[in-house]
């Protein structure tokens, strides 16, 4: 209900799933998820709700049982303003198992092991009825075997109905007794709602790690509620030159691809 909220669900992948389109962080195991959570409505004519929630997750694998994943998610307060604007305040703790290593950056690897760590964030947003809406985050917590702080903030401007245009940064400092490490990721994103039936979306990301330019762009028609047309163009670029004052990019991949969703009622 409108003050109450509960969700509770169950998850079993076999060691044999393959998705084909897509990919999967693990095989073989089973997972339970509840969360519940309490929105109260206080008599206070600035603040619309409060929110206080609590989520669990826990992971085993199918053939021995043994925990892959346990992790609690605690809201300890979120507070949605009668203006719009958001912010909440959240701590959580996870573990995980590692049954294999892998390089997480050039030159630093993640060992096997148990890692459990404690982490919090702060997120907040202001209304999208504003001509220009802010939004960041900001955590702070464990990471594997060392430390983790990562930043996000980004810019939405409305010039006109139906028309926005935004601007995302992020940014991750690593610590690990292997090494540190730094990625940045930038992001340039635009909307078009030409009319409730039709619209076009896009954009522009670049990340320094992969030092690639990815452009994103889909065009959205709806022929009638339930059926809908997608067109989609996708392109990536990549300085491969060996000379590091050589700025030019090259194409690295492009492809289109249409889908339509089509629903038969009876």
């Amino acid at each position: 209900n409108d003050e109450w909220q509960g969700h509770v669900s169950y998850r079993e992948f076999g060691d044999a799933y393959d998705p084909a389109v897509g990919f999967v962080t693990r095989n073989d195991f089973r997972r339970v998820e509840p969360r519940i959570a309490w929105r109260p409505r206080p008599a206070v004519s600035w603040l619309r709700t409060l929110q206080f929630d609590v989520q669990f997750r826990y992971l085993e694998s199918l053939g021995g049982g043994v925990p892959e994943e346990r992790q609690w998610e605690f809201g300890l307060i979120g507070l949605d303003f009668e203006s719009g604007d958001e912010i909440s305040l959240e701590l959580g703790h996870t573990y995980e198992f590692l049954d294999d290593s892998f390089e997480i950056n050039d030159g630093i690897d993640i060992l096997p092991g148990d890692y459990g760590n404690w982490g919090w964030s702060v997120r907040g947003r202001t209304a999208s009825r504003r001509p220009i809406s802010l939004n960041g985050n900001a955590e702070r917590g464990g990471f594997w075997n060392g430390n983790r702080t990562r930043y996000e903030v980004g810019v939405d401007v409305r010039p006109r109905p139906g028309i926005t245009l935004g601007t995302e940064f992020e940014r991750n400092e690593v610590t690990l007794p292997q090494g540190n490490f730094e990625t940045n990721l930038f992001r340039v994103e635009s909307a078009w709602d030409i009319s409730p039936w039709s619209s076009i979306t896009g954009n522009v990301q670049y990340d320094n790690v992969s030092e690639i330019v990815g452009l994103f762009l889909r065009a959205r028609w709806i022929l009638a509620p339930g059926n809908d047309l997608y067109l989609v163009y996708t392109q990536n670029w990549q300085n491969l030159a060996t000379d590091p004052l050589d700025r030019r990019f090259s194409t690295r991949s492009r492809g289109g691809s249409t889908k339509l969703n089509y629903t038969f009622r009876f």
